[in-house]
């Protein structure tokens, strides 16, 4: 290998090299070397080589060979510059490229002077083409550079902007993830870019993303294992790091395109990830291990721990790593035990039917990343560390309120299931199932209508289920049976049937009540109440039976008065003036029934007999009595009321239609029926307003009524 080679010939040589000193084979011995390791990653050992390199090149103009002079010094200065590049060493790479391009340009010159060694017309040209391909390299690595430089202010502008609420939190958080990687897709080595980017994960919540991130870089670091020796060994990032033993360079890189083990899937076995975590930075330790333990993987995060720690202890590995504290380990150690017994707790409660307790459990285990601050029941207003873990977790709680029928409750734990990851299928199922039994139809069916359409576009294209960051990584709809998948869709045409059956329930009840609101204001109980009675007093008089169904006196006399037909040789016994007016007679105190006799008024200043006011208070008797009997028993359209005539009474005028008498009367007689009114003297005007309409919304009646009217005017 370059690294034996240079050591040999170091050894052998007895040319001491110095600044401007001329080592053609030592600085191409060098200069392969960081190729070499340019393309394994160790691109600080790279541009340290590229550097040795320029120091064994003769710095004079006038050579102008391949392996010396301006033209070698280019193509190391661009091959340096884009090691410094991919290391993230910006400012050092623009200055790399600008100065590859000026030494090509010597270069150029040199031979188109027709000097600097160029034996032939043939070599001079292809000296030209290689001068004027690093020209074009370095150009594009300024290009890399502006790239890199847009992408890292862009970020620096997204993370300023945070604060504001959690929601333009994470609106930053994932522009903040975009520039990151745009910066990463320029600079791969960069520790710096690759701790920004495991952070804005954890600020988003995308655990599993997290741990690939870092099991990935840890796969990388294992490529350049056993690369940093002798000459190198000073440059090497991770000192006294022992050989991965379980972890393969090629973990992520075997079989790429296979949809069956997606690389975004794919995670390292427990001794594989002891071997990951002591060559991650150390800032990236504590989140990639409570990404497994967020994500459910309980053993790679107690052995990842204890590597750490042992790791840690190294007196050698503090002196070139930097001794880091690690408090925050056993606060972690801690949440990881509590969490796997919890929730082992709540699993048992939870298959003995003790769902109370075991929601109890789940909502403790949920709580741990919370700093201990309580549980709210609400679900949707706990603050989720997000994961696997608090996923399964919500789900868990709404499978014990489910069987406690608590599913408005459930839904909720669903729901907050699914913010964690928007393809959780279980939790779909549950939701849709929840919604059902709460009678939410709608709902229910987009659920279950969601499920089923995952499930058949995940079996007509897996290899697009896995790319989207909603894909939930461990209850993936290709990984549902033909069993559930029947039964979800035969669950979702019994939902259907029965949002049918519910929809035919409630037009007939929406039927219903229009019926009994149409009867309320037109045939209602007042209506039909009336309704009754009149047929009820209809067919009484048929019968010859009095409206009460008992005979008196007073109706007698109405029925022998209507048997005669009024006729004036009949003579009603209780008529004052002998069934004529009053003022056909002449005199207001005629007692005769031809007239010709009138009562005299006492002299002024006498006394009435029978004391003070007698005569006066017997005649008012005597005219109320005779008032009373007559309204009591004249025709119907005769008939007045007290107070006023019957359009009075409806408030209208003579000259009002049938329909407005129709309407005046049904407004009045919903006002002041005894059954809605129980004021005092309602039932006395309710009886007024059906006698007014008795006469008035009947032609005949209203006609005779009319002309009694203007008769009474004359």
């Amino acid at each position: 290998c370059y690294t034996e080679a240079i050591a040999v010939h170091s050894a052998s040589s007895s040319v001491v090299v110095v600044q401007g000193g001329n080592d053609e084979t030592l600085a191409a011995l060098y200069g392969n070397r960081a190729a070499a390791l340019m393309m394994t990653g160790a691109y600080g050992g790279a541009s340290a080589d590229c550097d040795r390199a320029l120091q064994c090149t003769e710095t004079d103009s006038a050579a102008g060979s391949l392996e010396s002079g301006p033209a070698f010094r280019s193509k190391i200065l661009c091959r340096m510059a884009r090691a410094l590049l991919k290391a993230g060493s910006i400012w050092d790479a623009d200055k790399a490229f600008n100065s590859s391009i000026q030494s090509a340009r010597e270069a150029l010159a040199i031979v188109g002077d027709g000097v600097g060694g160029a034996s032939s017309a043939e070599e001079a040209r292809g000296m030209e083409k290689i001068l004027n391909q690093s020209i074009t390299d370095a150009t594009l690595g300024l290009s890399d550079v502006k790239r890199y430089r847009d992408a890292a202010e862009s970020a620096t502008k997204a993370e300023a902007g945070k604060g504001v609420s959690s929601a333009a939190d994470r609106r930053n958080n994932v522009q903040l993830l975009m520039f990151i990687n745009s910066a990463l897709s320029v600079s791969p080595g960069s520790m710096e870019l690759h701790e920004r980017k495991v952070n804005a994960l954890a600020s988003l919540k995308r655990w599993a993303e997290l741990g690939n991130h870092c099991e990935r870089l840890a796969a990388e670091m294992v490529k350049i294992d056993g690369l940093f020796k002798d000459d190198l060994a000073g440059l090497n990032p991770f000192p006294d790091v022992r050989t991965a033993s379980s972890l393969k360079p090629d973990f992520f890189e075997r079989n790429p395109d296979d949809v069956s083990d997606p690389v975004s899937l794919r995670i390292l076995s427990p001794k594989a990830v002891c071997d990951a975590v002591i060559r991650l930075p150390n800032g990236i330790l504590p989140l990639y291990l409570r990404s497994l333990r967020l994500e459910e993987r309980y053993t790679e995060a107690a052995k990842a721990g204890a590597s750490i720690e042992t790791h840690m202890s190294n007196s050698k590995h503090k002196g070139n790593r930097g001794n880091v504290p690690v408090a925050w380990l056993s606060g972690e150690r801690d949440k990881l035990r509590r969490t796997m017994s919890w929730k082992e707790k709540g699993d048992t409660l939870f298959r003995n039917g003790d769902y109370e307790r075991a929601a109890e459990k789940y909502a403790l285990c949920l709580t741990i990343d919370n700093d201990g601050s309580s549980y709210n029941h609400n679900a949707l207003e706990n603050e989720d560390a997000g994961g696997r873990l608090h996923a399964v977790l919500h789900c868990n709680r709404a499978a014990c309120l489910m069987a406690l029928k608590k599913y408005r409750e459930a839904v909720k734990e669903c729901t907050a299931a699914l913010r964690i990851h928007t393809h959780y299928m279980k939790a779909m199922l549950r939701r849709g199932r929840c919604f059902a039994r709460i009678r939410q139809y709608q709902e229910a069916i987009a659920e279950y209508e969601r499920y089923i359409q995952l499930v058949h576009e995940a079996r007509r294209s897996p290899q697009n289920q896995t790319g989207s960051n909603a894909a939930c990584t461990f209850d993936r709809p290709v990984d549902i049976t033909e069993a559930e998948y029947s039964k979800a869709k035969q669950e979702l045409a019994d939902v259907r049937k029965s949002m049918r059956q519910a929809a035919a329930a409630h037009d007939q009840a929406q039927r219903k009540k229009r019926q009994d609101a149409s009867a309320q204001f037109g045939g209602g109980v007042f209506s039909k109440n009336f309704k009754a009675a009149a047929n009820d007093a209809a067919r009484r008089r048929q019968e010859g039976g009095p409206p009460g169904g008992r005979e008196n006196n007073a109706y007698a006399r109405k029925k022998q008065w209507d048997a005669s037909g009024g006729r004036a040789g009949h003579q009603r016994p209780w008529d004052t003036f002998g069934g004529a007016s009053p003022k056909k007679t002449g005199s207001r105190g005629s007692k005769s029934s031809s007239g010709t006799s009138n009562a005299k008024e006492p002299p002024a200043g006498s006394k009435p007999s029978g004391g003070a006011g007698g005569t006066r208070r017997g005649h008012n008797k005597s005219s109320s009595s005779s008032h009373h009997h007559n309204h009591q028993q004249q025709p119907a359209a005769a008939r007045t009321v007290d107070g006023g005539d019957h359009y009075q009474v409806l408030g209208l005028t003579p000259s009002a239609s049938s329909a407005e008498i129709k309407k005046a009367y049904h407004r009045m007689a919903l006002k002041y029926h005894p059954d809605k009114n129980s004021e005092e003297g309602a039932a006395d005007i309710f009886r007024r307003v059906k006698l007014a309409y008795e006469v008035l919304g009947n032609d005949q009646t209203r006609i005779s009524y009319d002309a009694q009217r203007r008769g009474g005017r004359r």
